[in-house]
């Protein structure tokens, strides 16, 4: 259902505004103006690259994939999360924690890692795993509170993660004035035309493209590129969900606790819509 979602919702918007505008007599032809394309989203774009590192061009990018797709987060990858940690700890606990240090240094070649696909595609919540894994093998002291350690960890990935919808967000409250700048173009443009024997067909064609433009930069902002940055601050604030249930468990786990006991910790952390029963 996440892959046919997106591209039905699309079809919805498309269709209503086509729609709606045949409806009232409309010519499409009247709202095909490719130069108010040019100028509205070649400055939109211009300005996205302007304002941002390229590490957030690449991120935007991924998004947009996922965007797609339905994101990556779901109640298998927990089902794995826990299974992982589980796993771990267990390990950690019949063995002693320095038994880990093999699977964590390199977990693509683990055989533990390896019953986990989910977790190894999410290259961040598995660098989260390993490296607070690493943390605990050093042996801290118990004055370092090690709760507060993660959420800061937590809060850097977000932060980091949340750069992609701030820039889209400020664009889409951009677009609707890029779009007053093609109008305002097409308005000079229109006033070139009056005087002598003036074609009012002309004049009204004009002004209508004009107009276009005003319409295409809120269409833009409103039906495309805000949904979009709302569809991805839904994936931050899933993927923020998990790290937190990943923490949950690590830290139980460091005051001791049985890893039956921190599964169900972890598991207690899982949002309503991924929820999981203790049977699976």
């Amino acid at each position: 259902m996440n892959v046919i979602s997106k591209p039905l919702a699309i079809l919805i918007i498309i269709g209503s505004f086509i729609g709606g505008f045949l409806m009232e007599g409309g010519v499409l032809s009247s709202l095909w103006h490719p130069s108010e394309l040019v100028i509205i989203l070649g400055i939109a774009f211009g300005v996205f690259l302007a304002a941002t590192p390229v590490y957030v061009w690449t991120k935007t990018l991924v998004y947009l994939g996922r965007f797609f797709k339905g994101g990556r987060v779901n109640k298998q990858i927990y089902v794995e999360l826990l299974g992982l940690l589980d796993e771990l700890s267990r390990l950690a606990r019949s063995q002693g924690v320095l038994a880990l240090e093999a699977h964590i240094t390199t977990p693509e070649d683990s055989s533990i890692f390896m019953n986990y696909p989910l977790i190894l595609k999410h290259r961040e919540l598995k660098k989260f795993i390993v490296d607070n894994f690493s943390f605990l093998l050093l042996n801290p002291p118990q004055s370092l509170n090690f709760q507060h350690y993660l959420e800061d960890q937590i809060h850097d990935v977000v932060h980091s993660m949340m750069e992609v919808p701030r820039a889209t967000g400020r664009i889409s409250s951009l677009l609707p004035g890029f779009g007053i700048v093609a109008a305002v173009m097409g308005v000079i443009l229109t006033m070139n035309l009056l005087g002598g024997d003036m074609d009012v067909a002309k004049i009204g064609s004009s002004i209508g493209a004009a107009l276009v433009g005003t319409l295409t930069g809120i269409f833009f902002s409103f039906a495309v590129v805000a949904p979009f940055t709302h569809a991805t601050e839904v994936m931050v604030r899933q993927d923020q969900a998990i790290f937190e249930v990943a923490a949950a468990f690590l830290n139980a786990f460091s005051h001791g606790v049985s890893p039956s006991m921190a599964t169900e910790i972890g598991r207690q952390r899982i949002p309503p819509e991924f929820e999981i029963q203790r049977k699976d």
